[in-house]
């Protein structure tokens, strides 16, 4: 079964905090393709890449300034960790983020097990993501916690279960105890 991370840039990749210590350092905080990635939060990246074997798929809004071929380049030139698959499309009638993720995993038309990695609030977001949405702090990014909770969704072996009838999911409370019987059923997957 695929494993993918639907990863946001600005917040999760780019951080206030790190744009903050570049400043304070006099350091540029671009480069030829934009915003350059926290070292945190790409140390981050490669431990859910590392412990899950998940792919990337783009979901940033990123994605109206670059091509995929441009993400591609970027990856190497950047030296960041894993591959980015794709990038999410624009459906006609798109209402918000979530819209773009259900188009991309549609078209796919493989099983895949997904986590949405970003910082946007959860309404911009469709009610049966919100179990695999990890809702980042945008002055931190990519932090451990957020880290550890994405290879428990990805690696669980109840989650890929339930991925694989498409009837049930979970996710994390808000206190971030697990939160296994926050079901839906098939009509709202």
């Amino acid at each position: 079964m695929m494993k993918v991370i639907f990863l946001d840039f600005d917040g999760v990749m780019d951080t206030a905090y790190y744009d903050h210590v570049l400043a304070k350092e006099g350091k540029p905080g671009n480069d030829e393709y934009g915003c350059v990635f926290d070292p945190n939060c790409i140390k981050n990246l490669k431990h859910i890449i590392d412990e899950t074997g998940a792919d990337i798929v783009v979901s940033s809004s990123w994605k109206y300034l670059m091509s995929y071929q441009d993400f591609l380049n970027m990856w190497k030139d950047r030296g960041l960790p894993g591959f980015v698959t794709d990038v999410t499309p624009e459906p006609p009638n798109r209402r918000n983020r979530g819209d773009e993720i259900d188009a991309w995993i549609e078209e796919c038309r493989t099983e895949c097990l997904y986590i949405i990695i970003d910082d946007l609030e959860a309404n911009n977001f469709n009610e049966h993501q919100i179990p695999r949405l990890l809702i980042v702090n945008p002055f931190v990014g990519l932090d451990e916690d957020i880290a550890e909770k994405a290879i428990a969704l990805l690696n669980s072996p109840e989650n890929q279960r339930l991925s694989m009838q498409k009837e049930n999911c979970f996710g994390w409370r808000s206190d971030n105890s697990c939160h296994e019987d926050f079901c839906f059923s098939n009509s709202n997957v």
